[in-house]
């Protein structure tokens, strides 16, 4: 099995999570991946999540962004009692998908593979540069990589938002652009040499394609 380990870092909601997360996140909690933005709809952080219990949530979330996560819902927590708390797991990126988790493990479904979440130690053989070329060739971009604090849907319009859940914060100007308009950006993969100058500057996660010989990276373009 191929395994590559991430730095994110597993934070724990317990103590009624559900009513406490819809409030102040941006997609349904059945969902695999979701965000946690600001009133203008820019990304605090996005994050990979899963139930485990009627009483439990588990937030996978880039380590270098923890801290804003905590910072952004303080206040929140504080009012509604709810629990938080850094497990002693770690995130692993299963390539194959085909991992079968044990007692105390979880996984959660990516574009292709998986999110191992473990107390255990795997061996994980597959480089960087590997990981970043099967991101690339499956569009799945990097928080803290790829995108920051962007708009939510400037970096993909579906795989964090959901637009019938209810009211949630930084809700009004994301529904706005979604139903008035468009994203005035989007993230793509694109070839280096299909690009222009100022796009190959921006562009991220920039690595060659073996197949190609091509380079090919994340940037942002125009949503014409």
């Amino acid at each position: 099995m191929s395994f590559f380990k991430t730095t994110k870092k597993v934070l724990s909601v317990s103590n009624q999570p559900e009513k406490f997360l819809n409030g102040l996140t941006a997609n349904s909690l059945d969902k695999p991946q979701n965000a946690f933005v600001n009133l203008n709809g820019r990304i605090i952080a996005t994050f990979d999540q899963i139930k485990v219990s009627d009483d439990q949530f588990l937030l996978v979330i880039e380590a270098n962004f923890i801290q804003g996560v905590l910072n952004h819902i303080d206040r929140f927590a504080k009012l509604s009692k709810v629990s938080l708390q850094l497990q002693d797991m770690t995130a692993y990126f299963g390539l194959d998908g085909n991992y079968v988790t044990g007692k105390g493990e979880f996984a959660i479904p990516q574009k292709r593979g998986q999110l191992i979440l473990t107390p255990k130690v795997l061996s994980s053989p597959v480089s960087e540069a590997e990981f970043t070329l099967f991101r690339l060739k499956n569009d799945i971009p990097l928080l803290g990589v790829d995108y920051k604090d962007e708009m939510l849907l400037n970096v993909s319009e579906n795989d964090f938002v959901s637009f019938t859940k209810g009211c949630f914060l930084g809700q009004e100007p994301i529904a706005k652009v979604h139903h008035r308009s468009r994203p005035t950006w989007k993230m793509v993969v694109r070839f280096e040499d299909e690009s222009s100058v100022e796009e190959k500057v921006k562009m991220t996660s920039k690595t060659s394609d073996p197949g190609t010989g091509r380079i090919l990276g994340f940037v942002f373009v125009g949503n014409k």
